[in-house]
């Protein structure tokens, strides 16, 4: 290589660096400049006022005076009333909320959608009880009502049985049913309304009676249709109501071999929400004696474009305690032949009685009811 060659080719290699040099200079400045502006913006955050971090935070309200701001806001946390039941207002720029907040209610959460230890198929012990031996046995229960203490129940149900001269019944029933309910984790209440002397037995009149009183006593959401001749034997049988259609519970019950008799039987035990049972107008009023009520009450459900729910038979089988069949109402199918022009005429809208006594015992709650 010439000596001119060489001379080119290390000033190109002397430029090159000094270049690499210069930029290497710049980088570091500006790094560092970056760097401490970055430093600085932290440092005055941290030591801002208390005006300049409510202009950051509460960037909405840019007329708004900070004494004011911070006079709005209450944080729910260090808000205490005298019973922990007030409604608080928690206001900000970003967002204006009114909330109610209840302690005790909200220091439970909800029951499990499925209760912990159900067993299953259950035992059912028919021997007849006394009420006192019951009462000893469920020393918790108090006004014919139960809650569960360690969860707040998904919904508060009211059982509904029509009753007339079935003592024996009665004791078998509340001994099973009581146990059972409870391991669902139900908040319930077992309405028993015996009608009076004097009138053929009204089935579908006591359900509406025991429907109203009910609601007289609380908010009931669910509310279960229950001969008390009848006994579950499988706790998964969960005694709640679908919000989309009425519920049908007793399938499979011993009396009819455990078959369901006909496609469109939805009697012995059949669960409703209170909307439901208020689109159909209740039963009807005019079924004296045994039979028909059930068949016009399922009727109902069909003619309000509702369809019965029901589970699988193992689950909805019951137990079936022995008695004599009421006197058969010869007029039932008259009945059921005019039930669509009735439904809106017979029901809970024009529904008559007289509460001769209305009793709160430790197992139930007790209602006597004339027709007129």
């Amino acid at each position: 290589m010439s000596a001119f060659a060489k001379l080119s080719f290390g000033a190109v290699i002397t430029v090159q660096i000094f270049v690499i040099c210069v930029w290497l200079f710049y980088y570091r400045k500006n790094t560092f400049n970056f760097q401490q502006s970055f430093n600085n913006s932290i440092v005055n955050r941290k030591s801002a006022t208390a005006e300049q971090r409510n202009r950051t935070y509460i960037y909405l309200e840019r007329d708004a005076k900070t004494d004011d701001r911070n006079k709005n806001y209450t944080h729910p946390e260090s808000v205490e009333t005298e019973e922990g039941n007030k409604t608080y207002t928690l206001s900000t720029s970003y967002f204006n909320a009114t909330t109610s907040t209840n302690k005790e209610k909200d220091s439970l959460k909800k029951c499990p959608l499925i209760p912990p230890g159900l067993a299953g198929k259950l035992k059912v012990d028919k021997t007849p009880k006394t009420i006192e031996a019951i009462e000893k046995k469920y020393e918790m229960l108090k006004d014919g009502k139960f809650k569960p203490k360690n969860c707040t129940a998904r919904q508060k149900v009211a059982i509904l049985i029509p009753f007339r001269d079935r003592e024996s019944h009665l004791g078998i029933f509340l001994n099973h049913m009581h146990a059972f309910l409870m391991k669902q984790q139900l908040e319930y209440g077992i309405y028993v309304v015996e009608q009076t002397k004097g009138l053929e037995f009204n089935r579908g009149f006591l359900f509406n009676v025991g429907y109203k009183e009910a609601l007289k006593d609380s908010d009931y959401d669910c509310f279960v249709l229950h001969d008390v001749d009848l006994l579950p034997e499988n706790d998964h049988n969960i005694y709640t109501c679908p919000v989309d259609q009425p519920k049908h519970l007793a399938i499979a019950s011993e009396k009819w071999q455990y078959k369901l008799p006909y496609t469109s039987y939805f009697g012995g035990v059949s669960a409703l929400t209170r909307e439901q049972y208020e689109a159909i107008n209740g039963f009807s009023n005019e079924f004296f004696g045994w039979g028909g009520e059930d068949d016009d009450f399922y009727n109902r459900v069909a003619w309000a474009k509702m369809s019965v729910y029901r589970s699988i038979s193992d689950v909805g089988r019951y137990s079936a305690l022995e008695h004599k069949p009421g006197a058969a109402n010869p007029k039932r199918n008259d009945i059921i032949s005019k039930g669509k022009d009735r439904m809106w005429k017979d029901g809970l809208n024009s529904l008559k009685y007289e509460i001769i006594q209305k009793t709160y015992k430790k197992l139930y709650i007790h209602i006597i009811v004339k027709i007129v």
